[in-house]
C-alpha cells in the first residue's frame, strides 16, 4: 500500500482551499462584485474561517500520521535488516555445521554478504601457519561462479599490506578512495590497479588473535560506512572461529595419522629389534663353538652391523616421539602455531 493510499499529501488539501478561493472569485466577477450585504459578509468570512481552521487540523492531523508511519517504516526496514543479518549468520552456520571449510563457506555465501552491504566484490584473506603471508580468495559477486571450490588467488606478505596491518591492529579500516592508500599498501595498490575505489577490511578475531580479514570492495568513491563495519562484524566473527576450527581440525588429523605411524614405527621397530637379539644371540654361540679365524671375522661383521642396525631403531623410536610431542602441542595451543602479533615488533 502506497502513502497515498494511507493518506492524501499536505499540498493537496492547501491546493483545494486555494482552488475554492478561486473559484469564488471568478464567481464574484461574474456577479459584478462582491456582495456587500453585512450576512453575505458574515456568512463568507465564518465560512473562510471554518475552512481555515479545519484546512489547520487537517494538516496537524495529516502530519502527525506522517510521522508516526515514518517512524514505523523506518522500524520495518531496520527489522528487516536485522532479519537478513540473522539469515546470513543461520546459513554460515549451517554450511560450516556441514563441513568445517571456511573458503567454501564464504565462497557460497558471498552473495548473501552483498545483500547485507552493497559492493563490487568479496575477499577473504587467512593467515597461514608459519604467521607471514595470506592466502586471498575473492568472490566476484556480480557473475556467476565457475569454481566449483575456491582456490587462493594470490599471496600476500604480512609486512607492507593493508590486511597485516588490520590483523595485526584487529581494528576494522575503510578507505574511501584507494589512491590516496595505494602507495602505502601493496595489496591497496593492486585493487586500485584493478579500479576499486573504496574498500572495507575487518579482522576475523577469535581469542584475540587475528587470524584473517573479510574484505569488500567497491568501484566507488565513499562506499563504506562505520554502520557497515557493525552489519559484518558478527559475520567476521563466525569465519573467524570457523577458521580456527578448521585449524583445530587439520592439526588433529594430523595428529593422529602420526600417532597411527609412529604406533606402527615403534611396533616394526620392537619385531626387527627381535629378530636382532636372535641373531646377536646365535652369532655368539657360533663364535664361542668354532675358534675359526675367518669365520671369527665375518661374526664380528654382523654383530657390528646388527649394533648399527640397534642404533638406528632407536633413533626412530626416539624421532617418532619428538614428532608426537610437536603435534600435541600444537593441538593443544589451538592447531595455530603462530600469530602476526609476533612480528608487530619488525615494524
Amino acid at each position: 500500500m502506497s502513502s497515498w493510499e494511507v493518506r492524501p499529501p499536505l499540498w493537496v488539501i492547501w491546493s483545494l482551499v486555494g482552488a475554492f478561493a478561486v473559484v469564488q472569485v471568478v464567481a464574484w466577477t461574474v456577479a459584478d462584485g462582491f456582495p456587500a450585504r453585512p450576512s453575505i459578509i458574515l456568512q463568507f468570512v465564518a465560512g473562510w474561517i471554518v475552512m481555515l481552521v479545519l484546512g489547520f487540523f487537517a494538516a496537524s492531523r495529516i502530519g502527525g500520521l506522517t510521522r508516526r508511519l515514518t517512524q514505523k517504516e523506518d522500524a520495518h526496514l531496520a527489522t528487516l535488516d536485522e532479519v537478513e543479518q540473522l539469515l546470513t549468520q543461520n546459513a554460515i552456520l549451517q554450511v560450516i555445521a556441514r563441513s568445517v571449510d571456511v573458503p567454501l563457506a564464504f565462497q557460497s555465501l558471498a552473495s548473501r554478504i552483498v545483500r547485507l552491504v552493497p559492493c563490487d566484490r568479496v575477499g577473504l584473506a587467512l593467515l597461514s601457519e608459519n604467521g607471514q603471508e595470506f592466502q586471498t580468495y575473492t568472490a566476484r559477486v556480480q557473475n556467476e561462479e565457475r569454481r566449483s571450490r575456491p582456490r587462493p588467488e594470490v599471496v600476500f606478505k604480512i609486512d607492507r599490506t593493508l590486511i597485516g596491518s588490520v590483523v595485526r591492529s584487529r581494528e576494522p579500516v575503510i578507505i574511501n578512495d584507494t589512491r590516496e592508500s595505494a602507495a602505502d599498501y601493496l595489496d591497496v595498490n593492486v585493487l586500485h590497479t584493478a579500479g576499486f575505489a573504496s574498500v572495507l577490511v575487518l579482522p576475523l578475531v577469535s581469542k584475540g588473535r587475528g587470524v584473517g580479514t573479510l574484505n569488500l570492495v567497491a568501484r566507488r568513491t565513499g562506499t563504506f560506512q562505520s554502520a557497515h563495519v557493525q552489519i559484518l562484524e558478527p559475520i567476521a566473527e563466525i569465519f573467524a572461529v570457523a577458521y580456527v576450527a578448521q585449524q583445530l581440525q587439520v592439526g588433529l588429523s594430523r595428529y593422529r595419522t602420526m600417532e597411527t605411524m609412529s604406533e606402527l614405527t615403534l611396533s616394526m621397530a620392537a619385531d626387527i629389534n627381535s629378530a636382532l637379539q636372535t641373531i646377536a644371540g646365535h652369532c655368539d654361540l657360533i663364535e664361542r663353538g668354532y675358534p675359526d679365524p675367518m669365520l671369527q671375522r665375518d661374526l664380528a661383521t654382523i654383530t657390528r652391523q646388527t649394533q648399527r642396525i640397534s642404533m638406528l631403531l632407536e633413533k626412530m623410536r626416539t624421532s617418532a616421539h619428538e614428532r608426537m610431542r610437536e603435534v600435541a602441542e600444537s593441538v593443544a595451543h589451538g592447531a595455530i602455531p603462530s600469530s602476526p602479533d609476533a612480528y608487530a615488533d619488525r615494524e
